[in-house]
């Protein structure tokens, strides 16, 4: 695994399908889920880890703006397949 933002650039990922309710909540990676989230195609998210030379990358999103630092509504692997990277 290497730090995605080592060189200081944020890269962004932006959904390329949606991933509902369901999906949403079987492949959070936080102890909690919010009820009815869901992910959406557009959606842009922070990779925060990349796995491999970019097989898979560690995205979080937040979506209600209200959450704290350090903080995000949703993190979880998502694959080259799943998001364009910006």
């Amino acid at each position: 695994m290497r730090d995605a933002a080592a060189d200081g650039v944020i890269v962004t990922a932006k959904l390329m399908r949606t991933l509902d309710e369901t999906e949403c909540k079987r492949r959070n990676a936080l102890s909690k889920t919010t009820p009815g989230f869901t992910l959406r195609t557009g959606d842009v998210g922070t990779v925060v880890e990349t796995f491999g030379t970019g097989e898979a990358f560690l995205v979080e999103f937040t979506k209600t703006g209200k959450t704290a630092k350090g903080e995000c509504d949703w993190m979880g692997v998502l694959y080259p397949t799943e998001v364009e990277l910006g």
